[in-house]
């Protein structure tokens, strides 16, 4: 209150504050204070998630995939399909890609530069990982590289060093692409592979335990398991996997009958690993991640019977959410759960999309189910921002949200501002200054 220009000073009497004039009288205003506090309330808790939405940071990418950060890092990085990585920094795309992998990248159908991630001690050790389809022999390659120390907005060409290589079919299809680290588990690397296509996983290669496609793996990449070759840097097996010393298993399997996992992401908070599993036909799924768990493709296209001729598996864990293509739509992307500090309310929320119906979704999910299933559509797409085509989400280094449109824009999830609380609170002022002065001048008369 200190911009009303009087003689003013707040106390409080009786329990209720008070204004005085020098040492004429004292005007309760307990109703001011109480509409103020009213006003304050509906300002800022009135509702439970404000309306949201998409606020365009960058635009003129090609084929963007996926967009990412290391934690607590105000750039981001922007994966396009043709091999290059780029940062949006202050609002600006930096004219040099920080990796350029557009010479060993094959493109051709599902294929491309896929997914990134950063090593949860990225600060120290400057290291991060990406997955991509070699353009020679058409595997997927994961690989790890080191930002320069000289130039952080650079990555070292030379420092690429293979993790894994994951031998694919002939398909051009269901490459996934995902990796990532889950938040407290800083030695191990999940990577989301597809069962490598064409339709109905024709080898059942999800359900097979000596394949790695069609699985969820995990790796322990906190050292370099060959010291002395520059180019291999290996893993280890970390306990709790699904062989678990069993020869007949592939120790990298964490969880497997996935089809293509194409997006998948770790609650930042929790831990907790949602797999979007993309369908073929029918249905379109969410999973969380848990180690041992059969998801059931091909024998299961969500919790609907695919094949019905080969055995039905005992342990197949159903997902947590599914729709089917009469609805909602055709082609599942994943998102995150949104733990930023800019949008009250809206913590603990996740968000995912359909690539082929333009829809945008939330839930949150209660450990056993989903509640607040909402679409979001109308908030946050728009012709003349993110029209669709959601590639995926990105997350920074902060818990914010985007959308990333295969058609070259970005976008951040942020609340739509609600000037008008703030407007009734100076509107308000400005009715007590102008009271307080009418009164003022009563008390001199």
């Amino acid at each position: 209150m200190l911009f009303i220009e009087m003689r003013l000073s707040i106390n409080l009497e009786n329990g209720y504050p008070s204004i005085k004039f020098g040492l004429k009288e004292t005007i309760m205003i307990k109703s001011f204070f109480t509409l103020l506090a009213a006003t304050i309330s509906t300002t800022a808790w009135a509702a439970p998630i404000p309306p949201l939405q998409t606020r365009l940071v960058a635009t003129g990418f090609d084929q963007p995939l996926f967009a990412t950060a290391p934690n607590r890092d105000s750039r981001l990085f922007v994966v396009e399909k043709g091999g290059l990585i780029k940062i949006i920094q202050n609002g600006t795309v930096l004219p040099t890609p920080f990796l350029d992998l557009s010479g060993s990248v094959d493109t051709s159908g599902e294929r491309g530069l896929l997914g990134m991630t950063f090593d949860p001690n990225f600060v120290d050790n400057r290291r991060f990982y990406v997955n991509y389809i070699n353009k020679t022999t058409l595997d997927t390659v994961v690989a790890t590289y080191q930002a320069s120390a000289a130039q952080p907005n650079v990555a070292d060409a030379a420092s690429a060093q293979t993790v894994i290589t994951i031998a694919q079919p002939e398909f051009s299809n269901h490459k996934a692409g995902w990796i990532g680290f889950r938040p407290g588990e800083a030695n191990n690397l999940y990577i989301g592979t597809g069962d490598g296509g064409f339709r109905d996983d024709p080898q059942n290669r999800a359900q097979n335990l000596t394949e790695n496609l069609g699985k969820m793996l995990r790796v322990d990449v906190s050292a370099d398991r060959f010291p002395g070759d520059t180019t291999r840097y290996g893993y280890a097996i970390p306990a709790g996997n699904l062989a678990n010393g069993n020869p007949g298993i592939n120790a990298e399997i964490y969880a497997y009958g996935l089809r293509n996992p194409y997006r998948d992401s770790f609650d930042r908070e929790t831990g907790t690993l949602y797999i979007a599993d993309v369908g073929q036909n029918n249905r379109e799924e969410i999973n969380i991640g848990s180690a041992g768990a059969n998801y059931g493709w091909r024998v299961f296209e969500g919790t609907r019977l695919n094949f019905p001729d080969d055995a039905q598996p005992p342990n197949h864990t159903p997902p947590i959410f599914e729709y089917d293509h009469n609805g909602l739509g055709a082609s599942i992307t994943g998102g995150y759960v949104y733990r930023g500090l800019e949008i009250d309310g809206l913590q603990g929320t996740y968000f995912f999309a359909d690539f082929v119906t333009d829809q945008v979704m939330s839930f949150r999910f209660t450990g056993t189910g989903i509640t607040e299933l909402t679409d979001r559509t109308a908030e946050l797409l728009s012709p003349t921002g993110i029209s669709g085509q959601i590639s995926s989400f990105g997350e920074d280094g902060f818990g914010n949200l985007y959308l990333v449109s295969i058609n070259g824009r970005i976008g951040m999830i942020t609340a739509v501002p609600e000037p008008e609380g703030y407007a009734m609170m100076l509107a308000g002022m400005v009715l007590i200054a102008l009271w307080v002065r009418r009164r003022e001048r009563m008390c001199q008369d």
